[in-house]
């Protein structure tokens, strides 16, 4: 009997799955026979669709994310600022040493504004507490508290910011695509079982082109996207590796 391609949703990443199930989800839409039969089975496969592709677009957008890039720009512009100030006490005889000191301290952090965020942060943490432990009396010597209290409290906010950023994500996104993407499995594995049921009934003759191409497209995010190995024919099409056996899917 006609079948589809055996196929683990759960193992496509989130770009990967969403094509290949829009894609599906299309593939049977454009099939007039498929469309009317399946009509109850596939509206709610479409709803689903529209779930995920929410609960992607909820990881995706933030609105914390303006906050962070701000605190950021922030954080940058008080330490360019420091820096300018520090190296205005190089001609100043009693503060000249811990101005060199202070310049050779900022070298060695390397800060630099096109640095992803997380690591920015480390290296902005580990610099205040420089400036704060070993290195306060030179800052208070130049009368520059001011620069680091308010690079601290904006390091602060961001690390903050990013925190919250994490949960919302973790309570708001994950989760919930998770769950769009159980439902759509779902609903994608009872779409194949009821097509299968109509071969079962109807013969195979009237299905035969839509499961070729339905596993045609099966057969490629199988191999293409996931790596793996297809041992089932599909007419008109080529297929490397059909004497092989295809490895056990989790």
């Amino acid at each position: 009997m006609k079948k589809f391609i055996r196929f683990t949703l759960r193992q496509l990443k989130r770009g990967a799955y969403f094509n290949f199930i829009t894609q599906f989800y299309a593939l049977c839409m454009g099939n007039k026979l498929i469309a009317q039969k399946a009509a109850a089975v596939l509206a709610l496969l479409a709803a689903a669709i529209a779930q995920v592709d929410l609960a992607l677009a909820i990881q995706r957008k933030s609105g914390y994310t303006e906050e962070i890039t701000a605190l950021n720009a922030q954080r940058h512009a008080f330490l360019v600022a420091l820096k300018a100030a520090v190296k205005g006490f190089l001609g100043i005889a009693s503060t000249q040493d811990d101005a060199k000191a202070l310049l050779q301290l900022f070298k060695d952090y390397g800060i630099k504004r096109s640095m992803q965020i997380d690591q920015a942060t480390g290296l902005f943490t580990n610099l205040l507490a420089d400036l704060q432990g070993k290195f306060a009396s030179a800052i208070k010597a130049m009368n520059l508290q001011t620069f680091v209290t308010n690079m601290k409290e904006t390091n602060t906010k961001l690390q903050k910011a990013v925190e919250d950023r994490l949960d919302e994500a973790n309570s708001n996104g994950t989760a919930r695509l998770m769950e769009a993407r159980k439902e759509a499995d779902n609903l994608y594995h009872q779409v194949i079982e009821f097509i299968e049921s109509l071969v079962r009934v109807e013969g195979e003759e009237k299905y035969t082109e839509f499961i070729d191409r339905a596993n045609t497209l099966i057969k490629h995010y199988k191999q293409e996207v996931l790596g793996q190995k297809v041992t089932e024919k599909i007419p008109g099409s080529n297929n490397p590796g059909d004497d092989e056996e295809e490895p056990p899917q989790g």
